[in-house]
């Protein structure tokens, strides 16, 4: 019920006779208009007379309710089945007496789950809320979001809250609670100058989240929280090397550690040669670290330690480290499974102690412009990364992925991974060579790698379904010697040395069923599909034109063809097809071909899907295919339609 503002008299709301209405869920709402304290006592007599019957109510919300205080039945213990509360935008709120408190919510026996949000004017929560005897002995998610001037809360015990999420209360400086003995999910976020958190043993609590807070209250939770097996922190000021190095040898039972914008931070773990090194994080098997500016490596004496087997992280499996834009050097520890370097500029070494990375399953470097591929360091000695000796130290790689390595110039020793199924290299302006023989390669994408030459992909390619490449202006698969991956399924290319309506005829296989052809450069000259419908392989079920900017017309004669689509052609006319063949097209779609104006009607009949879209609103063509357009008598038996 919306709109409670304009009640002027709190009898109109006595007759809506709420009281003998079996509701089990109601909503009420007023809008956010000003306050003084006349309209105050007529929003408490309005939500007075608005009581619901308590026999069935389940799910309680009352937004931007502005009464001096709340009327006694909301939380009546008399609500047995009331599970589910929510109180937002009590801009007027105050927990000092007599200007309003909140309401003894505890009392309501059969409460899982209660929301206080946007009371900007409460600034303590106290015993209040608990109401007398057990308070809350069903609560089991509790979140606060959104409390400007709280500065303090105190309570009691919480025995079956699960759950506790505390966001956006800037002024909150001070919680000090009794046993929560069931919490297993706690929140802090956007707290800045919470600094003292008094809570009892947290014997439960599994995930621990803390984002924009003072170090002292992830000091004072990890202290008390050792069953922690999940730890995000982000943005915790005076989170030092010190105050770190206490805070990690509380977490032994941490399996899961993200660290964001942690800024005072340079070093994660301690060196080997510290005695109580090995004890820390020993459980510890993922880890992630993003935008720590200061971060100098994992360990300190990283250098020194090199090509040595560790102690340190020996359970981390996966390690991924984004955007640390003073980081240097990133050894990794024995037995990694799953490695990410992205998006560091200082970033110019990465190793591995000897053998250390022979579980490697899925690397990816990204936008590590700085990195060296003569210092690229593998099996513990410096070695260069085009080695076939650096490669069989991986045998269990099945994912690569490469983008923006200027260094790089050569992956040929990659023939020598039997495991590797995906492998995608972009914006790598020097790659020269590459691998031959990749027989269990499943998916290779390959972009914008302008030096890149590669006579043919061969017929060694045997389990390759998925193939990508473009953007690569020395290839050149027009060559009549070149040989397509024999089980080819799916095929995008854009922007090699010749375009596609200049290769000669390809002996494609049978089994490739999709193709998508992206236009530009020369491609832009192709003004009909005549210029390259020689080269569409019968095989194709799916056909997907892009970026053909003076693609006038297209006819094709595909007999299997099952899906049809054009964007970014703005010439695109006409699209036609023989009276015989696309009987089988279910999926038509036009994207951004603002001259397209007539459907080709004898595509319709067959179709399941239509969809045509533009940037510019409006067109011709969505206008004909609307309801009371041209064209709807003709597409509106089509299930499913977009426009």
């Amino acid at each position: 019920m919306k709109g409670l503002e304009k009640v002027q008299n709190a009898i109109h709301a006595h007759e809506a006779n709420f009281s003998q209405k079996k509701l089990s869920e109601l909503e009420l709402e007023w809008s956010d208009g000003l306050y003084d304290s006349r309209s105050g006592m007529l929003k408490k007599e309005v939500l007075n007379e608005l009581k619901p019957c308590q026999d069935e109510l389940i799910r309680l919300k009352i937004r931007s309710y502005g009464g001096l205080e709340f009327p006694k039945w909301v939380g009546d213990p008399s609500f047995l089945h009331l599970k589910h509360v929510s109180i937002s935008g009590w801009k007027r709120c105050r927990s000092i007496p007599p200007l309003g408190q909140l309401p003894p919510l505890g009392q309501l026996p059969s409460l899982k789950e209660l929301l206080i949000e946007g009371l900007h004017g409460v600034e303590v929560v106290g015993f209040e809320l608990f109401g007398t005897g057990q308070a809350f002995p069903s609560l089991e998610i509790l979140r606060f979001d959104d409390m400007r001037r709280w500065k303090k809360w105190s309570g009691a015990v919480f025995p079956r809250l699960q759950k506790l999420q505390i966001r956006e209360c800037p002024n909150l400086v001070e919680i000090t609670l009794e046993a929560m003995p069931s919490l297993n999910v706690l929140e802090i976020r956007d707290c800045p100058n919470l600094v003292e958190v008094t809570l009892e043993a947290l014997s439960s609590l599994n995930v621990l989240e803390l984002d924009t807070c003072d170090s002292h209250v992830l000091t004072s939770l990890v202290e008390v929280a050792s069953a922690v097996t999940k730890l995000r922190i982000r943005d915790i000021s005076g989170l030092n090397d010190v105050v770190w190095g206490g805070v990690t040898e509380c977490l032994g039972a941490v399996e899961e550690l993200k660290i964001e914008y942690c800024n005072e931070i340079r070093y994660l773990v301690k060196s080997d040669a510290d005695a109580d090194a090995s004890k820390i994080l020993v459980k510890l098997r993922t880890l992630v670290v993003e935008q720590c500016d200061n971060l100098v490596s994992l360990r300190e004496k990283e250098e020194e330690e090199d090509n040595c087997r560790s102690n340190i992280l020996t359970s981390l499996r996966m390690l991924k480290v984004y955007a640390c834009e003073n980081m240097e050097r990133c050894s990794c520890p024995d037995g990694i499974e799953e490695l990410e370097v992205s998006w560091c500029s200082s970033m110019r070494v990465v190793s591995f102690p000897k053998g250390g990375q022979e579980k490697l399953r899925s690397l990816r470097i990204w936008y590590c412009r700085n990195l060296l591929e003569k210092e690229w360091e593998w099996g513990g000695q410096e070695m260069n990364i085009s080695r076939s000796s650096s490669s069989s130290s991986m045998p269990m790689l099945e994912h690569v992925s490469i983008s923006n390595w200027p260094d790089l110039k050569s992956i040929i020793e990659l023939n020598c991974l039997v495991h590797l199924t995906e492998l995608r290299i972009e914006d790598c302006e020097n790659l020269e060579s590459f691998p031959d023989t990749l027989t269990s390669l499943k998916k290779l994408e390959i972009s914008n790698c302008p030096k890149l030459d590669v006579s043919s992909l061969g017929d060694n390619m045997t389990s390759l379904k998925e193939l990508s490449i473009r953007e690569c202006p020395r290839m050149d698969a027009s060559l009549p010697a070149w040989v397509w991956p024999p089980n080819l399924q799916i095929l995008i290319i854009k922007k090699l040395k010749k375009p596609f309506s200049e290769w000669g005829p390809q002996n494609f296989p049978t089994s490739l069923v999709e193709l998508r052809l992206y236009g530009g450069g020369g491609e832009e000259g192709a003004r009909s599909c005549n210029q390259f419908s020689h080269n569409l392989p019968s095989s194709l079920t799916c056909l997907k034109i892009n970026e053909f900017e003076k693609l006038e017309s297209f006819s094709v004669g595909l007999q299997h063809l099952q899906r049809l689509s054009f964007e970014h052609c703005p010439n695109l006319k006409k699209v036609s097809s023989h009276p015989q063949l696309l009987t089988s097209l279910h999926h038509l779609s036009f994207g951004d071909c603002p001259k397209m104006k007539d459907l080709p009607e004898m595509l319709l009949p067959s179709l399941l899907s239509l969809n045509i879209w533009d940037y510019r609103p409006g067109g011709v063509l969505e206008e004909r295919c609307s309801k009371n357009g041209s064209y709807w008598p003709l597409v509106s038996h089509i299930p499913c339609i977009h426009i």
